[in-house]
Order: structure tokens, then C-alpha cells, then sequence
């Protein structure tokens, strides 16, 4: 005989929520180097040059590394405060 599933209890401390301003931040730390990045007008030229690579190259490049700070900025700011899986309590 297969035992029944426990029922579902909900956690101890529920899931807290970001504030308005925080959600903001963290909308803004993720979207603005996306809206660059597709905003072709704004880098579609060769100059100026850096270490030989053109405008279109070294721009894209510095919108990934700025997403990815961003991603990371809004985890930390999200998520500081969870506790790892795993971690005793």
C-alpha cells in the first residue's frame, strides 16, 4: 500500500514580498540594458573605436556584462534574505 501524500500545510514564514520601490529598482536594473541593446539607431556606427573592435561590437558587449549585473543586482537585492535549500533552521 502507497501512503498518502502529507497535506499541504503552508510554510511556517510565508514568502515575503518586495516593496513597490524595490520591484521598481529591479525593473529598472534588468530592462535598461535590454531597451539599449535593441535600440539598433542608437549604436549603429563604427566610431569610436576601442582597441580596434567598432562602436556596434564594444557596445553590445557592455550591454551583456550590464544585464548580467543587473540580473545579479536584483537576486541580491530579491533574494538576500532566503534562506538556502538545505540550510537548518
Amino acid at each position: 500500500m502507497i501512503p498518502a501524500p502529507p497535506p499541504n500545510t503552508p510554510p511556517d514564514s510565508p514568502r515575503p514580498t518586495l516593496s513597490w520601490p524595490k520591484r521598481l529598482l529591479c525593473t529598472i536594473f534588468v530592462v535598461t540594458p535590454v531597451v539599449l541593446a535593441l535600440s539598433v539607431p542608437l549604436y549603429q556606427h563604427t566610431e569610436p573605436t576601442l582597441g580596434g573592435l567598432p562602436f556596434f561590437y564594444w557596445f553590445q558587449m557592455t550591454m551583456a556584462v550590464a544585464a548580467a549585473c543587473g540580473c545579479g543586482a536584483t537576486y541580491f537585492i530579491a533574494f538576500r534574505h532566503e534562506p538556502e535549500i538545505g540550510d537548518a533552521q
